[in-house]
């Protein structure tokens, strides 16, 4: 039965939302942009757009992926694609953990229901044809794979091996050194002798010849699995779905799994927010973030020491347990003198040491968050091992694989010694913490100076620590943390102040960014947000945290696009290079576009001062509902208005066009802010 689109919520032409069952539906599958969903397991996963599925990946988006990744839009040549069925004039829904695909034609009713146990390394198709007519209906479906087996069929495909074994077609890539024991396989699970299977292992394809009794219907599977040991664990994993029952109930445990998770029950009096907060927020945190780290624009695998420590700030109330291992595994990730990797790949151990320098910081913040809520201290007496310390020389970066020692501390002293490492890094010139080769803007590689708005987050982590320090009955770090308070708060009204609001950073030649009187980059939005975070404590600077917010306002804040802006002007034609952001067009990504994640921060700002009104229109703005709302706001927008983009262009020849979708880590500070706000 295809939906009526009068029940839809937002209803754009496209598609809208069904809030009764938590779904997106799209009637029109011609969208500007491939809209897409993910399903997935902390093992295995796969992409879906409306245009067909993208690829399927087993352990690591990047490094193994069984089927092709396509990413362009115009061409898009996916990794899977059906023949006879999610080809003509088909509907789509996309909930919490599944994909249903409904197609008819004029004699046959097709619908299949495509999901990923949260148990097992499969990707389940649920194929139900129903025959409309007084006469037996003969259909065919083909399931038509390009493997990869590894980063990218140009790499692997010539290597991989594919043969029918004990009824399912099974391939392997024998080269893949780090994967060469895993073995594909596909596989049609049916219990009517009306169902008949080939498969031709030359072409990947699997083909299904169905004879569907009058007016009767026929079910079945397609699987997409997975199995280590050179594949002797197939028949094992194809027990648990040898049957429709066993499918069945699979797909409602699936749901329910999901919609446990991550279904709220939030009221913030906006009817858009809500959609988001109860339900689709969460979900883009944990099936993208936590579990794939991967969507269409990007397929990276990796896990970034900053990125998943954010992430599962979003779960701290409702699942602590899984902040709480983030926090334990991060820590294993840290070096004796304090750094850590920027990000790693977590079956291989191999990663990349950077100077960037607020990642080692992002550990205390989210532990002295989790203690907040939870109080559960007990997380700090927890030992995690260091890594081996292999020097970078004269490198900026090393990509390397690093092993952990035997040498081990307390999570407590993980984040002390993550503080003090930041703490050595203090310029003498002006008392402000130094930028390395980029802050939390990793487009700042160039400038070499100082970070204000590290500055400011280091003011915010040592008056969390302070407390924690308290605690552990350690008196000197409990100074320390007071002492350091003080005088980043001097540095910071001395040397970052200007003109009614504060600047960004400072050159290695001593030129300021994000100074009133510069031609580009006037004004940055975090500097300005986290003065409020950071400063709100201190009611003699009232006056410039609501100066400088006005400030955010006036420059950054387009209302009447809805759009908040990273900074202003966008970087053209800099005097000084700040780094590999002047790479983007200006308007585009980090070069003055909107970066949610950092626009969220300026709402969050607003709460923490008591201006809730402007918090929840910049909420509003950041809320992809209402730029696509109608025909005309979602052709302008063009990704999908169920998840947040990580960015939204302000360039005037594509202003308020959404760029990055899914992966992006603003869907866990949006989750985050409502929910500190409702509290």
């Amino acid at each position: 039965m295809k939906t009526n689109k009068d029940e839809l919520i937002a209803f754009n032409s496209y598609g809208g939302f069904d809030t009764t069952n938590n779904e997106y539906h799209i009637l029109n599958t011609n969208t500007p942009l491939p809209w897409c969903n993910i399903i997935a397991n902390e093992h295995f996963g796969s992409i879906i757009s409306n245009k067909g599925t993208v690829y399927t990946y087993y352990k690591n988006s990047r490094e193994f992926k069984l089927t092709n990744w396509c990413n362009d839009w115009v061409t898009f040549e996916p990794g899977e694609r059906f023949k006879g069925i999610f080809e003509y004039d088909y509907n789509i829904i996309y909930g919490f953990g599944y994909v249903k695909v409904i197609e008819e034609n004029e004699f046959i009713s097709k619908s299949m229901d495509i999901f990923i146990p949260n148990n097992s390394d499969v990707k389940i198709h649920y194929i139900t044809l129903k025959n409309k007519t007084e006469v037996e209906q003969n259909h065919k479906i083909e399931y038509i794979l390009e493997p990869t087996m590894g980063v990218s069929k140009e790499i692997s495909g010539m290597y991989i091996i594919c043969k029918e074994i004990n009824d399912s077609m099974c391939f392997k890539n024998p080269y893949n050194l780090e994967f060469s024991d895993n073995t594909a396989f596909v596989t049609v699970v049916s219990e009517n002798n009306f169902v008949m299977t080939e498969y031709d292992s030359s072409n990947f394809t699997t083909k299904v010849d169905i004879s569907i009794p009058k007016n009767g219907s026929i079910s079945f599977a397609i699987i997409l699995g997975v199995s280590e040991k050179n594949g002797i664990q197939i028949n094992d994993i194809l027990a648990q779905y040898d049957n429709m029952i066993k499918i069945q109930d699979s797909h409602k445990n699936t749901k329910k799994y999901w919609s446990d998770l991550v279904v709220k029950n939030f009221s913030t009096g906006d009817k858009y927010i809500d959609i988001l907060a109860n339900g689709w927020l969460l979900y883009q945190t944990i099936v993208c973030r936590l579990y794939a780290r991967s969507a269409f624009y990007q397929s990276g695998g990796a896990i970034g020491f900053r990125d998943q420590l954010q992430d599962s700030l979003a779960l701290i109330s409702s699942w602590p347990e899984k902040t709480k291992n983030q926090i334990i595994l991060h820590s294993s990730k840290q070096f004796e003198k304090g750094d850590v990797l920027h990000w790693w790949h977590e079956h291989n151990n191999a990663g990349i040491r950077t100077y960037f320098s607020d990642d080692y910081l992002w550990l205390p913040y989210v532990t002295t968050e989790y203690i907040k809520l939870t109080n559960d201290l007990s997380i700090l007496d927890i030992k995690a091992k260091y890594l081996e310390d292999k020097p970078m020389g004269n490198k900026r970066e090393l990509y390397e694989v690093f092993y952990n020692i035997e040498t081990e501390a307390s999570i407590y002293e993980h984040c002390k010694k993550a503080i003090l490492y930041g703490l050595s890094r203090i310029s003498e010139d002006n008392g402000l913490l130094d930028i390395g080769d980029g802050d939390w803007n990793d487009g700042f590689s160039n400038i070499r100076g100082q970070s204000v708005w590290l500055t400011f987050f280091m003011m915010d982590i040592l008056d969390r620590f302070s407390s924690l320090a308290s605690h552990k009955e350690d008196k000197e770090m409990t100074d320390i943390c007071k002492k350091y308070i003080h005088k980043f708060k001097h540095s910071i009204i001395a040397y970052a102040w200007d003109n009614g609001h504060f600047v960004r950073a400072f050159y290695e030649n001593g030129e300021v960014l994000g100074a009133s009187s510069n031609e580009e980059c006037k004004i940055d939005l975090i500097s300005q947000a986290w003065a409020a975070i950071a400063l709100k404590k201190f009611p003699d600077l009232e006056h410039e945290i609501n100066q400088s917010l006005d400030a955010a306002e006036k420059y950054l804040v387009d209302k009447n696009n809805m759009i908040v802006s990273l900074l202003y002007p966008a970087f053209d034609k800099p005097k000084n290079n700040p780094g590999y952001i002047k790479a983007y067009v200006p308007g585009t990504r980090e070069n003055g576009g909107q970066y949610t994640h950092a626009a969220i921060w300026l709402a969050k700002a607003y709460f923490e001062v008591g201006k809730y009104d402007k918090g929840i229109e910049i909420l509003k703005y950041l809320n992809p509902i209402y730029h696509s709302d109608n025909k005309q706001k979602a052709d302008i927008y063009m990704v999908e208005p169920y998840v947040l983009a990580a960015d939204v262009y302000t360039n005037p020849d594509h202003i308020g066009r959404g760029g990055w979708t899914w992966y992006t880590g603003s869907s866990a500070w949006m989750y985050k802010t409502i929910e500190d706000f409702m509290k």
